[in-house]
């Protein structure tokens, strides 16, 4: 009788060590989560600055705002457009004064761009602890709005500089965190590239100016922050 007591303790001892824990216990928070949301849109407002070139006549750069759209495509691809507007100032030059002394005013510049990018996102079409970085990469179009500057009117007029329309390129940086599903917060940091074309005065050899390009590149660095509406 004692032996087969024994072997009956024994024997709930066994069943008790090879039970699986409760199933609380082995719950374990991932650390991902899917987006499940597919669209989104937002408001965004930063700071852009740009190289101006050799003679200093291209937009400084200034306040930016704007717009975008963006949708999930499958994995980690997304496709996103925005619209923004800068404002800002560049300086008149006057190719026909002494180094140092070219400056003769500033102009406004009123800045539109509209571009088109394709976005990498780092976690797939999933976030970490909340958490989405990326890469953009992509171009559009931008021109100046402003009116000319009185400053302007000192100048020949194949000395004065017109920013026009241009293609630019982006490529840059970014975080999406994710507040709720419906809300998210974003980041960017954006390297663009446009080409300033030089006005046909600056070539006169008369000026000693020396080797002029018809045109050169000019970089712009952009910081911004999005509010996302997600759906």
């Amino acid at each position: 009788m004692r032996a087969a007591c024994s072997s009956l303790v024994l024997a709930l001892i066994a069943v008790g060590v090879a039970s699986p824990p409760s199933a609380s216990a082995q719950t374990i928070p991932s650390p991902y989560a899917f987006i499940e949301e597919r669209q989104e849109v937002g408001l965004f407002a930063g700071y852009m600055s740009a190289g101006t070139g050799r003679f200093g006549y291209g937009p400084k750069g200034g306040p930016l705002f704007g717009a975008r759209y963006g949708v999930e495509l499958s994995g980690p691809l997304s496709l996103e457009a925005a619209v923004g507007t800068l404002r800002g100032v560049r300086d008149v030059i006057d190719p026909a004064q002494a180094a140092g002394n070219r400056v003769v005013g500033e102009a406004d510049v009123l800045l539109t761009t509209v571009d088109g990018r394709l976005r990498l996102s780092a976690t797939g079409n999933r976030t970490w602890h909340g958490l989405s970085p990326f890469l953009v990469i992509g171009g559009g179009l931008a021109f100046d709005s402003a009116k000319p500057s009185a400053a302007e009117g000192l100048l020949d007029a194949d000395e004065v500089y017109e920013f026009g329309t241009k293609f630019f390129a982006t490529i840059g940086p970014g975080v999406r965190w994710f507040a709720t599903r419906r809300l998210a917060l974003r980041t960017d940091a954006a390297f663009s590239l446009w080409q300033l074309k030089t006005p046909p005065g600056f070539g006169d050899p008369t000026l000693g100016l020396g080797d002029v390009a018809d045109g050169e590149w000019a970089s712009g660095l952009s910081v911004t922050a999005t509010l996302l509406f997600r759906w």
